[in-house]
């Protein structure tokens, strides 16, 4: 596996995008006759929930961290907001039901950064791997759903590669 990390400084912080080749199509023939299906990054998202635990990876710059958490994306909220630099963020998160604690999970996502998503079969895995990435194909942030009917239900659906679009 070949992984070449991609450091962008981005409303003062720094991100990464890492591209990978660990990346297996699925043989699902329903996936094969959907050609760049679009869709929304919230909509790509709400679709995971059924598919809770899902995995959240993120890889630091140089590989030298790996972020992971499984999530039990069923209880996502979601939320779009506008930061001071005029991105705009989709928020997913859970939140912790009161108090002042942080909520204990929370991912932002540039929308207008996210321009595809591959759907597909993790090859390290042989589970469901969802990749968005940036519209250089580099990978903002992997998603591992959980449910052998994923490749069938979403991919058969929205088909192995998905434009992000706004609406």
């Amino acid at each position: 596996m070949t992984t070449t990390p991609r450091l962008r400084l981005w409303g003062g912080l720094l991100l990464l995008a890492a591209t990978s080749e660990s990346f297996q199509r699925t043989p699902s023939s329903r996936a094969h006759t959907r050609l760049h299906a679009s869709t929304t990054l919230t909509e790509l998202l709400e679709a995971l929930k059924p598919y809770a635990p899902v995995r959240c990876i993120v890889v630091l710059p140089g590989a030298g961290a790996i972020l992971e958490s499984a999530v039990d994306a069923s209880r996502w909220t979601m939320s779009e907001s506008t930061t001071p630099t005029g991105k705009t963020l989709l928020t997913c998160k859970i939140a912790d039901g009161g108090g002042n604690s942080p909520p204990p999970f929370e991912l932002h996502l540039d929308v207008d950064r996210a321009k595809k998503a591959t759907l597909g079969v993790s090859p390290k895995t042989g589970g469901p791997i969802v990749r968005v990435m940036d519209g250089d194909g580099a990978g903002l942030v992997t998603l591992l759903p959980t449910g052998d009917s994923f490749v069938d239900d979403v991919v058969g659906k929205l088909g192995e590669e998905v434009d992000l679009v706004r609406r």
